[in-house]
């Protein structure tokens, strides 16, 4: 009786425990495919390290005016143009290491030497391009793995879904605490991402790209992001890449104040210490100001 009554027991003990454990064996598949997924576009994104490329930027939130910007990127290091427009004074951006240099293209502005960590270059606009077309707010400190979401947050899930009419993936996270989610669609075999949705219970945002020119490399052709505030729209953005090229390398010049296109007698301030380095004559920093005149007679 006693054996029956122990095999009985452990029978029911399996019933009860079968679902729970079938259930957790299905979440702990999905999100394994689910972080394959986004690490995938990671890696196609990461294997370009050292490139030349170009895009425009409508603010349609900003009045509509079109901002083109032109980066080169090697391994780290940026150099970036907000090209001057009719309604934009445009200007110039260096990271290099622990330096990052910024100057504006309007007259008497100085170029402001900061620390690569600082608060000086994390808001000013030079940021990884890689990250295009993965969030809506590219910053400095912002990566294409931190744009992904993993590795700062768990519980990823993934299912087929269909998208403009074509089978996709999408992959899906709850942050239960904050009350947000979000909803990454993604392509096979290209590893693609093609839309992403958050929402919050005020914020909502939608990134959309297009992928129809391979020679953009990873990157989409367009960039659409809209993000809304409580229903009100407060960032609308189309982003058009126009050009992608691969490279080698780049001249070592190409990191530095001297590649952004400085007027003569631009002063360079060091915001490290709070002083003036000198004024760039053409070719290198001098002590004091020269006569442009003089220097127009030499050549």
């Amino acid at each position: 009786m006693t054996n029956r009554f122990y095999f009985w027991k452990v029978l029911l003990f399996i019933l009860l425990t079968l679902p729970i454990v079938l259930c957790t064996g299905l979440s702990l598949a999905s999100e394994a495919e689910a972080l394959n997924l986004l690490k995938a576009i990671e890696n196609e994104r990461m294997k370009y390290n050292c490139f030349h490329i170009s895009y425009t930027e409508q603010r349609i939130d900003d009045g509509g005016i079109t901002i083109k910007q032109e980066v080169d990127f090697d391994h780290g290091k940026i150099r970036k143009f907000h090209l001057k427009t009719e309604h934009f004074p445009g200007w110039a951006e260096v990271l290099n290491g622990d330096e990052f240099y910024r100057y504006t293209f309007d007259e008497h502005e100085d170029v402001m030497l900061a620390a690569s960590n600082s608060e000086e270059a994390k808001y000013t606009g030079i940021y990884d391009p890689r990250i295009l077309g993965l969030t809506d707010f590219p910053i400095l400190p912002n990566t294409v793995k931190s744009c992904l979401l993993y590795g700062r947050l768990s519980g990823f899930t993934v299912e087929d879904t269909v998208l403009d009419g074509r089978k996709i993936k999408r992959v899906s996270i709850n942050d239960n605490d904050e009350k947000k989610h979000w909803d990454i669609y993604i392509t096979e075999p290209e590893f693609n991402l093609i839309k992403k949705v958050y929402s919050s219970s005020t914020i909502n945002i939608t990134i959309t790209n297009k992928y129809d020119n391979p020679k953009l490399g990873p990157f989409p052709s367009e960039i659409k992001i809209l993000r809304t505030d409580e229903g009100n729209t407060v960032f609308n953005r189309v982003i058009n890449i126009t050009d992608f090229e691969e490279k080698k390398t780049f001249a070592p010049d190409t990191f530095s104040y001297k590649a952004m296109n400085l007027p003569i007698n631009t002063a360079v301030i060091d915001y490290r210490i709070h002083q003036r380095l000198g004024y760039w004559d053409g070719e290198k920093l001098v002590e004091k100001p020269v006569s442009i005149r003089h220097r127009s007679c030499m050549k």
